[in-house]
């Protein structure tokens, strides 16, 4: 059907120049009959030499009109143009009576074509007739004798003394010659013509009208469209990717200890660099010219090329990764807000990179780049059986689980916010309503850049009008049609460029939802090869963390009593200090805690006077108080507790070395 509508290009009024009859008076005394011209392009289709040239009109004249007429019609399929050149050349060159026998003065008649000729040509162009029928109608009339007549055409002589009924047979071409028929090599420029076998074999061709093809590369934008674009995606993919790496080093790389979140975000990061490593790929210049290009004229990468498998492969990786890896994200928090955890993570996260891989290998020779497209995707072929059973379905699917997980989770936010209510540090929940935000706008990305090829798709044809206008353009106004032509413009860019920039943002909304974060921080500050790194630099980190507290004979520390007395009032006044350096601190074990209670309070001191009194000299050494730096050292804590424990169970109290 595309043939069709490119057709209305050939005006065919070649056709009504051509037929002679139709606009010759139909005794023309001055016409003459000649023989054909052996360079002729007419000379195989006619049965016949002697040929019919009406006055004003030479060989020349009617083959210069028919020549590039044939040229243009050269976009038919060769049945149909076989047929239409056979009637178009004995309506040309008719065939010539001479010798009318008892007519004064004396001049020939023409034989007009037979119907059957006709009746042929709207036989095998009946796909195109209704561009036709204004030029081809085989019921025409003209001064009262049929155009197309069955058998014969009946003269009336009377007015020149001849008979009231001369008939003259109709002609036929030469059949023969549409054995040998075959389409002219002709496309104006700058299409190229392409022999079908070769499109046939050999995909990516972006053909328009039969065996003429589109250049590579057609522009379809303004060169300031195309800068705007290419410039936007160069700086954001940029940013993206490293914000990935700085995901992957943050919770891969870094951490001492892994959470499930830990590697769902590492995998985006991977997905996300894929990404951008398939944007590379296709604004690679290899040798200069576009990427999408190959050494063939007019042929677009596909699957027969290694860069484009590369780069289709690594844009599916990428592309429905991502998704995948969301809608994890996504349940793993959903999880998370319920107080739930996934057993089988391990094995979730294997099927679904295996799942991802499986849909980009599977249509591995079905990838190909076209005259829309940045880069290779999925082809269309097979009524988009590739593109709906590798991305579409899986993607969709996705994005609906996806899209229950975060209503779910907004709803449980909502009612942590009644909870949250009387309580003044919101913290938790404010992080919470920060995710709700990330994933409800990297699911408008997800969303929007996986509808658009569909919707494009669907809406084609305000796309390939384009390109049709263009095409026509060039045929109407051969040989010039290259330079008075407009530029093909595609509609709507600013969702072409929509697209292009929520693919390319994928990794800065990450960075923002997912690694601007305090366990961000807290994973750095504990990190033991981050440390290890930045020794190799001779930089310290956390030189200026607290440091055990020196103690003396004399006192505990800055919060306990002098065990001789001085006791609760020294404790007292730094109370209020003692709990800013804790919280400093972050790290003062329980155990620290219970000995600076017990040592702060002068009625524990008596009661440890009692028990002195009652079982005799008592042994106190000094005590093993411990500040934890990371927050982390659990064993030594209980370690603590158990002395403590055993300690008092004995009627023994360790503190700061004094006899109580």
């Amino acid at each position: 059907m595309k043939i069709f509508n490119f057709l209305c290009i050939i005006s065919f009024f070649f056709i009504s120049n051509c037929l002679v009859s139709e606009s010759q008076v139909l005794f023309d005394v001055t016409a003459k009959c000649e023989l054909i011209d052996p360079s002729s392009t007419c000379k195989d289709n006619l049965n016949y030499t002697q040929i019919y040239v009406p006055t004003g009109y030479t060989q020349a004249i009617i083959e210069s009109s028919i020549s590039p007429m044939l040229q243009k019609a050269s976009v038919l399929p060769p049945d149909c143009l076989s047929s239409l050149k056979n009637l178009l050349c004995i309506s040309s060159y008719m065939e010539c009576n001479q010798n009318i026998s008892n007519i004064t003065p004396s001049f020939p008649l023409p034989s007009y074509p037979c119907k059957q000729n006709c009746d042929k040509v709207t036989e095998v162009c009946a796909t195109y007739m209704p561009l036709l029928a204004g030029y081809v109608n085989c019921s025409d009339v003209r001064n009262g004798n049929p155009l197309f007549p069955p058998i014969e055409t009946e003269y009336n002589l009377t007015s020149f003394g001849g008979s009231a009924n001369k008939e003259i047979q109709c002609s036929n071409p030469n059949m023969a010659s549409n054995t040998t028929m075959e389409p002219l090599k002709f496309c104006p420029s700058p299409l190229i013509w392409i022999d079908s076998e070769t499109i046939k074999n050999k995909r990516a061709y972006q053909e328009t009208t039969p065996n003429c093809v589109l250049p590579c590369p057609t522009n379809v934008y303004t060169d300031k469209e195309y800068r705007t674009k290419f410039y936007s995606e160069s700086i954001l993919f940029s940013f993206s990717t490293a914000c990935a790496f700085y995901l992957i080093f943050t919770f891969g790389v870094f951490p001492n200890k892994y959470t499930n979140r830990n590697w769902i975000i590492v995998y985006l990061g991977i997905t996300t660099i894929c990404l951008a490593i398939s944007y590379a790929v296709q604004e690679a210049r290899y040798g200069g010219g576009d990427w999408r290009c190959t050494s063939d004229p007019g042929r677009y990468k596909s699957s027969e090329d290694g860069t484009c498998i590369l780069g289709g492969f690594f844009f599916q990786i990428g592309g429905l990764g991502t998704i995948l890896f969301l809608s994890f994200y996504s349940f793993d928090m959903f999880l998370t807000m319920n107080m739930m955890t996934n057993k089988y993570f391990i094995h979730t996260s294997v099927a679904m990179w295996v799942l991802n891989i499986f849909y980009a290998v599977l249509p591995i020779k079905h990838y190909e780049s076209s005259i829309a497209s940045a880069g290779c995707w999925l082809s269309n072929e097979n009524n988009m059986f590739w593109q709906y059973f590798c991305f579409y379905v899986p993607s969709y699917v996705a994005t609906f689980l996806m899209g229950i997980f975060i209503i779910s989770s907004i709803y449980k936010v909502f009612q942590m916010t009644v909870i949250f209510k009387s309580i003044k540090d919101k913290r938790i929940l404010l992080l919470n309503i920060r995710s709700i935000i990330f994933l409800v706008g990297i699911m408008f990305c997800v969303c929007f850049s996986s509808m658009y090829p569909l919707y494009v798709t669907y809406n084609g044809d305000d796309f390939t009008k384009s390109v049709e206008v263009w095409v026509k353009c060039l045929y109407a106004s051969f040989p010039n049609g290259e330079e008075v032509c407009p530029q093909i413009v595609f509609p709507q860019f600013s969702l072409r460029y929509l697209n292009a920039v929520t693919m390319a943002i994928i990794g800065i909304v990450g960075l923002i939802g997912l690694g601007i974060d305090p366990y961000a921080l807290q994973i750095y500050r504990e990190s033991t090869r981050f440390k290890y790194l930045l020794g190799i630099f001779g930089i310290s980190w956390g030189a200026n963390s607290p440091q055990p507290l020196k103690q003396n004979s004399n006192t505990t520390d800055s919060s306990s009593g002098s065990g001789s007395g001085s006791g609760s009032g020294s404790g007292g006044g730094n109370t209020k200090e003692n709990r800013k350096s804790q919280r400093k601190s972050r790290g003062v074990s329980i155990g620290m805690k219970k000995i600076n209670l017990s040592a702060s309070s002068e009625s524990s001191n008596n009661l440890l006077n009692q028990s002195t009194n009652s079982t005799g000299n008592i042994n106190i050494n000094e005590s093993n108080t411990s500040i934890d730096i990371n927050n982390n050292n659990t064993n030594q804590n209980s370690l603590n507790q158990n002395n403590n424990d055993n300690n008092n169970s004995n009627g023994t109290e360790r503190i700061n070395g004094e006899n109580v």
